[in-house]
């Protein structure tokens, strides 16, 4: 029940992000940082997936870094929204705690599940 659950919020974030990226494009939205962008959400979808499909995604020593870098650039972000004043402010609130549940799985996909990642071999 709980992987359906990930599972179907993985697929309705990756839906949700894709649209939005391309309702952007659509408005001409691009600038210098709109493949930083794409890059971060990417990332932040892998591990979404990662972990609710029970699957190891590339090397397990990457993932922890990448859910670090993508939480900083995520909170480095958020600081010219809360310079733009009260309505971004209240729409960057009613959107975060939508993405919280990646962010738990994507640090539960580094840190927390060792069960998906081979043992580390010893060296003789």
């Amino acid at each position: 029940m709980i992987r359906k659950g990930w599972t179907a919020y993985a697929g309705v974030l990756t839906a949700v992000i894709v649209l939005g990226e391309a309702a952007n494009l659509a408005q001409g939205a691009f600038d210098v940082r709109t493949p930083a962008n794409w890059v971060l959400s990417a990332v932040l979808l892998l591990a979404t997936w990662g972990y609710a499909l029970r699957r190891p995604i590339g090397a397990h020593r990457y993932w922890g870094p990448a859910f670090w870098v993508v939480l900083v650039a995520t909170l480095v972000a958020l600081w010219p929204v809360l310079l733009a004043g009260p309505a971004a402010i209240v729409v960057a609130a009613l959107l975060l705690p939508l993405l919280a549940p990646a962010f738990y799985a994507a640090y539960r996909y580094a840190y927390r599940s060792p069960e998906l990642w081979p043992a580390p071999e010893e060296a003789p």
